[in-house]
């Protein structure tokens, strides 16, 4: 009989954050509900101007036009922001690991956030959101500028191991 066994480990922020670079790393960018994008050096002003004016709420980043392999998403309501990064969707272990921002007064709380989720009907939890909005903005933008998370907020790694009994 196999058994999942659900993971979790908690990277804190750096002591001293990864300063911006320049460049971009990752190609698209889907505003719901709309196409894939391909982000330019003047695309990526505008998607900063439109989340930090809030005109945007959710965004999904990827290097697949399609949003099949790994992506970064963000949700919120301009209070609370849900943003994870999603590695290898459907694998098992490690390699399948999604990482998200969280609260720690809320962890371990099943409390649903008023949060609309742009799928129209995934519930956001308290647990996995911040209200550190410069901070999801910088990390959205790190992501973009370099396909990696970014060390100046912390996260919450979570995994599945599915084993033999």
């Amino acid at each position: 009989m196999r058994k999942c066994i659900e993971h979790r480990e908690f990277i804190p922020v750096a002591e001293v954050p990864t300063e911006m670079p320049e460049g971009i790393a990752v190609k698209y960018c889907v505003h719901w509900p709309g196409e894939a994008r391909e982000i330019t050096p003047d695309s990526l002003k505008k998607i900063m101007k439109k989340l930090r004016k809030e005109e945007w709420t959710d965004l999904y980043l990827s290097d697949d036009e399609d949003l099949e392999e790994c992506y970064m998403n963000l949700e919120g309501d301009g209070r609370l922001y849900s943003l994870g990064y999603v590695q290898h969707e459907g694998l098992a272990g490690e390699q399948g690991a999604w990482w998200s921002t969280y609260d720690p007064d809320f962890l371990g709380s099943d409390e649903e956030t008023d949060i609309p989720c742009s799928d129209g009907q995934s519930i956001i939890y308290r647990e996995t959101t911040t209200a550190d909005k410069e901070a999801v903005m910088t990390a959205v933008e790190y992501f973009i500028r370099t396909g990696k998370l970014w060390d100046g907020i912390p996260w919450m790694k979570q995994w599945d191991e599915w084993i033999e009994e």
